[in-house]
């Protein structure tokens, strides 16, 4: 059965994540695999042509050099495995996996906090420090995103734990307890 492109991704980021680890160059790995998806997301044909049997041999390796050109051994042997297995197409998915990775073993937690209204960095640094008090969170890293249709209050959501403090809930659930 085939595996899933992000399950496949998974498995690798886990790897050079422990890699990385053991060598202790993991901020340097991050950064390294930030600035080459950066790369790709400039350059969307990037991959294609990495990968294209249209495209000569010393070329292909040519551009997998200058992709990872100052980059950690982990990361540079990293593209080259992805190159040689036929999977380069999963490196942005790769970061992403690494990324999470790195957040869980530094406490740092991505939560969106969807207002009616858009906040200002005051209110936004409030919110982070109470999700970070209520989580254990060492770091929170907030986005706001408006939606209107909450009517009021704000919800908070990682990956892992949601927090619903929004008018539209509170107000159906009082609805709930007058019908029963």
């Amino acid at each position: 059965m085939a595996k899933n492109l992000k399950d496949v991704a998974n498995q690798y980021a886990k790897a050079i994540f422990d890699l990385s680890s053991d060598h202790q160059i993991v901020d340097e790995t991050l950064a390294d695999l930030r600035a080459i998806k950066a790369v790709l997301a400039d350059s969307p044909d990037f991959i294609q042509a990495a990968t294209s049997n249209d495209v000569d041999a010393q070329v292909r390796d040519n551009l997998l050099q200058t992709l990872t050109q100052g980059a950690v051994e982990p990361v540079q042997n990293l593209v080259k495995l992805l190159a040689r297995n036929q999977r380069l197409n999963v490196l942005p998915l790769v970061v992403d996996a690494f990324n999470q990775y790195y957040n869980e073993a530094n406490g740092i937690v991505d939560v969106t906090a969807t207002t009616a209204v858009a906040l200002d960095d005051a209110r936004l640094s409030k919110l982070a420090n109470v999700f970070a008090a209520k989580t254990g969170a060492k770091q929170v890293n907030l986005t706001n995103v408006v939606d209107t249709t909450i009517l009021g209050g704000v919800i908070l959501k990682s990956q892992s734990t949601l927090i619903d403090g929004s008018l539209q809930t509170k107000i159906a659930k009082m609805k709930a307890q007058l019908l029963g």
